[in-house]
């Protein structure tokens, strides 16, 4: 059935957010303090909203359209720019939701000993078939490490605007490190296999291993994480620059143990300057190489998912797959041709380090486009009456965030700040999902329990300042 669509209570606004012409300047049930409601307009809601949401086929959505209900209670004028006397109570704080499921850290725990077992697993056949000493090993792997922290680092950074869960971050780099690496050395290693069986060829091999099975089964069992992660966490799968965090965890994990393969490869060849020589090459000059094919899927599913709902990130994850396929498939085929060629070895890390900047700077993007989305969604709970204007300032700029913060400090109430403004933030992105997925009551409930938490925030900063 065809829905309409989306418009919040009243009728006074168009689909794409805008006041209709001729709408009263005021509505029903509005707090006192916004009597006279001024609408703000915070940016170009379009570039979020979904106008016009398939309604039939595969891709329906099949919740109506959600709206947001109105505060039951007038709010305070501002909780945080002004030292007002405290006007009411402090509500009872209910139940907070956790922040995720013991399901969650079962998962990243049971993840964890993957990790172990499959690090185990070529250890062993490090032993079995190599001469080299087996302390070398451990010594890889610490090595391979490195690279793991740094890029967990640059994500660290990137998710500071609206910080995930830190199981599923952990999650993400188990699934790349142990199931991704696991099930995809056993593929390529039958697919070079089946190829030396047809061809006898060990040019074939060479070529076909690195250049066509790496990087489509590689590419797939990456980014099966990532499908994961939408499905089952979607609360926290909310855009691109989430998929790009996860998409680069997974990949970041799975280089740590393709680089200790390589690492003990190196040690066999040529000892320790091997594994140095490996080490510069693949730890520090291609560091960013897995992250950026993973992420790049990652940005894809997360903007259609964003945008469109769950069912379509979920339809669009095989083309999503394709520049991280192609990305990575000429890589190897440029060190599988120009191997032997330092000229062409330089050209191919002067092109990733380009590529690399390139990437760096879609993160900036991304954080710029993410805080612009928290504040066009909070600025809809403000045309309501949940928050005032001068809130959504400061809960969606980065300015806006450090002067609030510093304004909690000076009254002792600098963790309540960070606590309104981390699940303002929360609230923005389910506002989103609303959306784009339509009113899932699990999601409005969720929604509702959010409005009860910023309430609570509110009034608990107003009562540092009585």
């Amino acid at each position: 059935m065809s829905q309409p669509p989306y418009q919040p209570p009243g009728g006074q606004f168009m689909p794409n957010g805008r006041p209709r012409p001729g709408a009263p300047t005021s509505a029903e049930g509005s707090p006192s303090f916004q009597s006279q409601p001024r609408y703000v307009d915070y940016g170009n809601p379009r570039a979020y909203d979904t106008s016009v949401r398939p309604t039939s086929g595969l891709t329906a959505a099949r919740h109506a359209p959600a709206q947001i209900q109105r505060p039951a209670q007038a709010q305070p004028q501002s909780a945080w720019s002004t030292q007002m006397r405290r006007v009411q109570e402090v509500a009872q704080h209910g139940t907070r939701l956790p922040t995720v499921s013991i399901l969650v850290w079962i998962a990243a725990v049971v993840l964890g000993i993957a990790l172990l077992l499959v690090l185990g697993f070529f250890f062993l056949r490090f032993v079995s078939g190599s001469s080299a000493n087996p302390i070398w090993w451990p010594v890889t792997a610490f090595i391979a490490l490195i690279s793991l922290l740094v890029i967990a680092l640059v994500m660290f950074l990137a998710d500071r605007w609206d910080p995930q869960p830190f199981p599923l971050l952990i999650i993400a780099v188990f699934w790349g490190a142990a199931i991704s690496a696991f099930i995809s050395f056993w593929i390529n290693t039958f697919n070079s296999n089946l190829t030396w069986w047809i061809t006898q060829s060990e040019a074939a091999v060479a070529f076909v291993g690195p250049v066509i099975s790496a990087p489509l089964v590689e590419e797939t069992t990456k980014g099966l994480g990532l499908l994961l992660l939408m499905v089952l966490a979607r609360r926290y799968f909310n855009g691109p620059l989430d998929g790009l965090i996860y998409g680069a965890l997974i990949g970041g994990g799975f280089a740590f143990t393709e680089n200790i393969i390589y690492y003990t490869r190196g040690l066999e060849l040529a000892g320790g300057w091997g594994v140095l020589l490996s080490f510069g090459m693949r730890g520090v000059l291609n560091i960013f190489g897995h992250t950026i094919y993973v992420s790049a899927t990652g940005i894809i599913v997360g903007f259609v998912a964003r945008k469109w709902g769950t069912a379509m990130g979920f339809l669009v994850f095989i083309p999503a797959l394709i520049p991280g396929m192609l990305l990575h498939a000429l890589w190897n085929l440029g060190a599988t041709l120009g191997g032997g060629s330092g000229l062409f070895l330089v050209v191919m890390y002067i092109l990733e380090a380009g590529l690399s900047l390139l990437w760096m700077g879609v993160i900036v993007a991304l954080i710029w486009d993410e805080s612009r989305l928290t504040r066009v969604r909070l600025g809809d709970y403000a045309n309501q009456g949940w928050l005032t204007h001068e809130e959504v300032d400061m809960l969606a700029t980065w300015k806006g965030r450090r002067e609030g913060k510093r304004w909690a400090d000076q009254l002792g109430a600098k963790p309540v700040m960070k606590r309104f403004i981390r699940e303002s933030a929360d609230l923005a992105s389910i506002r989103q999902r609303l959306l784009a997925d339509g009113a899932n009551p699990k999601v409005v409930a969720t929604e509702t329990h959010l409005l009860g938490r910023l309430t609570s925030n509110r009034q608990e900063l107003l009562s540092h300042t009585a």
